[in-house]
């Protein structure tokens, strides 16, 4: 039997999610059931942790980062509360410090930026539709689809 290369104590809870950064080596993502999602940076000694962050996901199921080197360093972090957060980890002055030979400069005041994909609270079968109990409905508020 083989020997790890290393391991890693990442979560106080189950590791639910990863990803390997396809355009920046050494950059990895993991997500719990903890609801944090965490970015490391793995050097030939191991990984270190870059940066935590809950984003309000809930317990986090799944973690992706973009696949084109344009926009490598956002993040999606998908969990329980049926929300994905994007996260432009690019922003985080910890992960620029990490990566700073693979980071262009940045010029003036740099914020975290989140973005947030919540659940429509529209669905399209509703919209253009009549309303339940509206006219042009039969008995039970159900629409009837016979001819006049």
């Amino acid at each position: 039997m083989s020997k790890p290369v290393w391991t890693l104590q990442a979560h106080g809870e189950s590791i639910s999610s990863f990803d390997i950064n396809p355009a920046i080596p050494g950059f990895l993502a993991t997500g719990s059931t903890d609801k944090e999602a965490k970015l490391w940076n793995v050097q030939p000694t191991g990984p270190s942790m870059v940066v935590s962050r809950n984003l309000g996901v809930g317990k986090v199921f799944t973690t992706k980062f973009a696949p084109d080197p344009e926009v490598a360093f956002r993040l999606a972090v998908g969990g329980s509360k049926g929300n994905i957060q994007i996260w432009d980890t690019s922003t985080n002055a910890a992960v620029r410090n990490a990566f700073a030979h693979r980071v262009g400069p940045m010029t003036g005041e740099v914020k975290e930026r989140l973005v947030g994909v919540d659940e429509d609270s529209s669905d399209s079968e509703d919209e253009g539709g009549v309303e339940p109990g509206g006219e042009g409905e039969g008995e039970a508020g159900w629409e009837s689809m016979e001819d006049d």
